[in-house]
Protein backbone atom coordinates (compact mmCIF):
# COMPACT_ATOMS: atom_id res chain seq x y z
CA UNK A 1 0.00 0.00 0.00
CA UNK A 2 2.99 1.99 0.99
CA UNK A 3 4.63 2.04 -2.90
CA UNK A 4 0.81 2.42 -4.45
CA UNK A 5 0.45 5.64 -2.26
CA UNK A 6 3.81 6.96 -3.10
CA UNK A 7 3.16 6.59 -7.11
CA UNK A 8 -0.15 8.45 -6.68
CA UNK A 9 1.48 11.40 -4.71
CA UNK A 10 4.36 11.51 -7.01
CA UNK A 11 0.96 11.36 -10.04
CA UNK A 12 -0.40 13.90 -8.43
CA UNK A 13 2.47 16.40 -7.58
CA UNK A 14 3.65 16.20 -11.24
CA UNK A 15 0.12 17.34 -12.43
CA UNK A 16 0.09 20.42 -10.64
CA UNK A 17 3.88 21.15 -11.55
CA UNK A 18 3.25 20.61 -15.01
CA UNK A 19 -0.29 22.41 -15.02
CA UNK A 20 1.22 25.50 -13.32
CA UNK A 21 3.76 25.46 -15.96
CA UNK A 22 0.97 25.07 -18.61
CA UNK A 23 3.57 22.24 -20.72
CA UNK A 24 1.02 19.27 -19.67
CA UNK A 25 0.58 18.03 -23.64
CA UNK A 26 -2.06 15.95 -25.70
CA UNK A 27 -1.94 14.46 -28.96
CA UNK A 28 0.28 11.66 -30.64
CA UNK A 29 3.59 11.81 -32.96
CA UNK A 30 4.32 9.51 -35.32
CA UNK A 31 7.63 8.70 -36.61
CA UNK A 32 8.79 6.84 -40.23
CA UNK A 33 12.24 6.81 -40.36
CA UNK A 34 13.44 5.80 -43.77
CA UNK A 35 16.84 5.50 -45.59
CA UNK A 36 16.88 7.76 -48.81
CA UNK A 37 18.78 6.71 -52.04
CA UNK A 38 17.45 9.72 -53.93
CA UNK A 39 16.64 12.96 -51.41
CA UNK A 40 15.86 15.08 -54.24
CA UNK A 41 13.31 12.25 -55.86
CA UNK A 42 11.95 11.21 -52.29
CA UNK A 43 11.08 15.16 -51.72
CA UNK A 44 9.43 15.58 -54.87
CA UNK A 45 7.12 13.04 -54.32
CA UNK A 46 6.44 14.03 -50.91
CA UNK A 47 5.79 17.43 -52.46
CA UNK A 48 3.35 16.26 -55.09
CA UNK A 49 1.41 13.76 -52.34
CA UNK A 50 0.98 16.74 -49.27
CA UNK A 51 -0.31 19.26 -52.02
CA UNK A 52 -2.76 17.00 -53.49
CA UNK A 53 -6.13 16.81 -52.07
CA UNK A 54 -5.28 13.90 -50.35
CA UNK A 55 -2.48 16.00 -48.45
CA UNK A 56 -4.22 18.94 -48.04
CA UNK A 57 -7.11 17.28 -45.97
CA UNK A 58 -4.62 14.89 -44.10
CA UNK A 59 -5.44 15.94 -40.85
CA UNK A 60 -2.17 16.12 -38.69
CA UNK A 61 0.97 18.37 -39.42
CA UNK A 62 3.83 16.80 -41.57
CA UNK A 63 7.38 17.26 -41.55
CA UNK A 64 10.18 15.75 -43.83
CA UNK A 65 13.43 15.77 -42.05
CA UNK A 66 16.79 14.86 -43.00
CA UNK A 67 19.25 13.74 -40.19
CA UNK A 68 22.80 15.40 -39.81
CA UNK A 69 23.51 13.00 -37.23
CA UNK A 70 22.43 9.87 -36.70
CA UNK A 71 24.60 7.85 -35.18
CA UNK A 72 24.42 4.01 -36.63
CA UNK A 73 21.01 3.97 -37.41
CA UNK A 74 20.52 3.41 -41.00
CA UNK A 75 17.91 5.81 -41.42
CA UNK A 76 18.37 8.70 -43.40
CA UNK A 77 15.22 10.72 -43.42
CA UNK A 78 12.14 10.87 -41.46
CA UNK A 79 8.67 11.99 -42.10
CA UNK A 80 7.30 13.26 -38.62
CA UNK A 81 3.41 13.77 -38.04
CA UNK A 82 2.09 15.34 -35.03
CA UNK A 83 -1.69 14.76 -34.30
CA UNK A 84 -3.91 16.85 -31.92
CA UNK A 85 -5.66 13.88 -30.72
CA UNK A 86 -6.87 10.18 -31.20
CA UNK A 87 -9.50 11.23 -33.93
CA UNK A 88 -6.98 12.62 -36.30
CA UNK A 89 -4.32 9.92 -35.82
CA UNK A 90 -7.18 7.65 -36.39
CA UNK A 91 -8.36 8.60 -39.86
CA UNK A 92 -5.09 9.70 -40.86
CA UNK A 93 -3.51 6.36 -40.31
CA UNK A 94 -6.67 4.73 -42.25
CA UNK A 95 -5.77 7.34 -45.17
CA UNK A 96 -2.53 5.15 -45.39
CA UNK A 97 -4.55 2.67 -47.21
CA UNK A 98 -6.01 4.59 -50.33
CA UNK A 99 -5.42 4.86 -53.92
CA UNK A 100 -3.46 8.46 -53.43
CA UNK A 101 -1.22 6.63 -50.93
CA UNK A 102 -0.53 3.67 -52.70
CA UNK A 103 0.78 5.97 -55.68
CA UNK A 104 3.53 7.32 -53.57
CA UNK A 105 4.45 4.15 -52.10
CA UNK A 106 5.01 3.09 -55.64
CA UNK A 107 6.83 6.08 -56.44
CA UNK A 108 9.12 6.00 -53.69
CA UNK A 109 9.65 1.95 -52.73
CA UNK A 110 12.77 2.29 -55.29
CA UNK A 111 14.32 4.78 -53.40
CA UNK A 112 13.26 4.68 -49.81
CA UNK A 113 13.82 1.57 -47.11
CA UNK A 114 11.76 1.54 -44.28
CA UNK A 115 13.56 1.55 -41.00
CA UNK A 116 11.28 2.75 -38.36
CA UNK A 117 7.50 3.34 -37.60
CA UNK A 118 6.66 4.52 -34.24
CA UNK A 119 3.94 6.34 -32.32
CA UNK A 120 4.45 8.32 -29.13
CA UNK A 121 2.24 10.26 -27.06
CA UNK A 122 3.26 13.63 -25.84
CA UNK A 123 3.74 13.86 -22.43
CA UNK A 124 5.04 17.99 -21.51
CA UNK A 125 5.54 20.24 -24.48
CA UNK A 126 6.79 23.70 -24.00
CA UNK A 127 8.69 26.58 -25.76
CA UNK A 128 8.60 28.32 -29.07
CA UNK A 129 6.41 27.03 -31.59
CA UNK A 130 6.93 29.13 -34.67
CA UNK A 131 8.57 27.28 -37.39
CA UNK A 132 11.81 29.39 -38.07
CA UNK A 133 12.59 28.92 -34.51
CA UNK A 134 12.37 24.92 -35.40
CA UNK A 135 14.59 24.09 -38.08
CA UNK A 136 16.81 21.83 -36.31
CA UNK A 137 15.95 19.31 -33.46
CA UNK A 138 17.75 17.57 -31.06
CA UNK A 139 16.32 14.28 -30.18
CA UNK A 140 17.45 12.28 -27.34
CA UNK A 141 16.09 8.48 -26.75
CA UNK A 142 16.22 7.24 -23.93
CA UNK A 143 15.15 3.65 -21.89
CA UNK A 144 12.93 4.89 -18.57
CA UNK A 145 12.54 2.77 -15.83
CA UNK A 146 9.78 5.41 -13.60
CA UNK A 147 8.24 7.69 -16.09
CA UNK A 148 6.46 9.71 -13.89
CA UNK A 149 9.20 10.44 -11.66
CA UNK A 150 11.28 11.18 -14.82
CA UNK A 151 8.68 13.47 -16.36
CA UNK A 152 9.09 15.55 -12.87
CA UNK A 153 12.78 16.26 -13.45
CA UNK A 154 12.32 16.85 -16.90
CA UNK A 155 9.43 19.16 -16.72
CA UNK A 156 12.03 21.24 -13.65
CA UNK A 157 15.15 21.28 -16.34
CA UNK A 158 13.21 22.37 -18.65
CA UNK A 159 11.88 25.54 -16.70
CA UNK A 160 15.08 26.63 -15.49
CA UNK A 161 16.61 25.49 -18.98
CA UNK A 162 13.62 28.21 -20.60
CA UNK A 163 14.57 30.37 -17.63
CA UNK A 164 17.98 31.00 -18.73
CA UNK A 165 17.43 31.02 -22.50
CA UNK A 166 18.93 28.18 -22.90
CA UNK A 167 16.37 26.75 -25.58
CA UNK A 168 15.56 28.55 -28.48
CA UNK A 169 12.67 26.97 -30.03
CA UNK A 170 10.30 24.18 -28.35
CA UNK A 171 11.15 21.34 -26.18
CA UNK A 172 9.10 17.97 -25.14
CA UNK A 173 9.02 14.59 -23.59
CA UNK A 174 7.26 11.94 -25.37
CA UNK A 175 6.71 8.60 -24.46
CA UNK A 176 6.25 5.51 -27.10
CA UNK A 177 3.05 3.50 -27.15
CA UNK A 178 3.56 1.81 -30.27
CA UNK A 179 7.16 0.26 -31.87
CA UNK A 180 9.93 -1.41 -31.10
CA UNK A 181 10.24 -0.46 -26.79
CA UNK A 182 14.00 -2.47 -26.75
CA UNK A 183 15.02 0.49 -28.48
CA UNK A 184 13.56 3.31 -26.26
CA UNK A 185 10.93 3.94 -24.51
CA UNK A 186 10.59 7.90 -24.38
CA UNK A 187 12.29 10.67 -26.37
CA UNK A 188 13.20 14.15 -25.42
CA UNK A 189 13.26 17.01 -27.93
CA UNK A 190 14.67 20.90 -28.08
CA UNK A 191 14.53 22.85 -31.17
CA UNK A 192 16.97 25.57 -32.41
CA UNK A 193 16.74 27.96 -35.76
CA UNK A 194 20.36 25.98 -37.05
CA UNK A 195 22.57 23.69 -36.19
CA UNK A 196 24.90 26.44 -35.38
CA UNK A 197 22.10 26.86 -32.46
CA UNK A 198 21.88 23.80 -31.78
CA UNK A 199 25.16 22.74 -30.77
CA UNK A 200 25.36 25.86 -28.41
CA UNK A 201 22.31 25.54 -26.74
CA UNK A 202 23.24 22.00 -25.96
CA UNK A 203 26.56 23.30 -24.85
CA UNK A 204 25.04 25.52 -22.28
CA UNK A 205 22.50 23.15 -21.31
CA UNK A 206 25.41 20.55 -20.42
CA UNK A 207 27.17 23.31 -18.65
CA UNK A 208 24.29 23.95 -16.45
CA UNK A 209 23.65 23.73 -13.08
CA UNK A 210 20.51 22.95 -13.36
CA UNK A 211 21.67 20.53 -15.71
CA UNK A 212 23.94 18.76 -13.27
CA UNK A 213 21.16 18.45 -10.62
CA UNK A 214 18.94 16.83 -13.10
CA UNK A 215 21.54 14.32 -14.01
CA UNK A 216 22.19 13.32 -10.30
CA UNK A 217 18.32 12.92 -10.07
CA UNK A 218 17.49 10.85 -12.78
CA UNK A 219 21.01 8.69 -12.81
CA UNK A 220 19.76 5.34 -12.01
CA UNK A 221 16.61 6.04 -14.02
CA UNK A 222 17.15 7.06 -17.44
CA UNK A 223 19.86 5.04 -19.92
CA UNK A 224 20.24 7.54 -23.16
CA UNK A 225 20.19 4.95 -26.24
CA UNK A 226 20.89 7.85 -29.00
CA UNK A 227 21.19 11.28 -29.67
CA UNK A 228 20.11 12.39 -33.22
CA UNK A 229 19.64 16.21 -34.81
CA UNK A 230 17.29 16.48 -37.66
CA UNK A 231 17.34 19.18 -39.90
CA UNK A 232 13.49 20.51 -41.17
CA UNK A 233 13.17 20.33 -45.41
CA UNK A 234 9.67 20.61 -45.38
CA UNK A 235 6.36 21.30 -43.50
CA UNK A 236 2.79 20.53 -44.48
CA UNK A 237 -0.15 21.77 -43.35
CA UNK A 238 1.49 23.93 -40.30
CA UNK A 239 0.04 26.81 -39.27
CA UNK A 240 2.75 28.62 -37.08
Amino acid sequence: KGVIMKKLLLSISLMVLVSSQSILAAGYIATYSVNVSNPAEYAKQMDSLMNSEWGKSFPGVVSLGSYAFNGYDDATHAVIINYDNEVDAGKATESFYTPRFAEFLAATSSIAEPVEQSLNRKILTGGEMSSNKNNVYTIYRMDVKNPAAYAKSYAKVAKAQVEAGNIGGAYGLRAQVAGNQNYYTHYAFTGSDSVGSALAEQEKLFSSDSFAKFQKEISTNRSVIQTSMLVVMARYNDEN
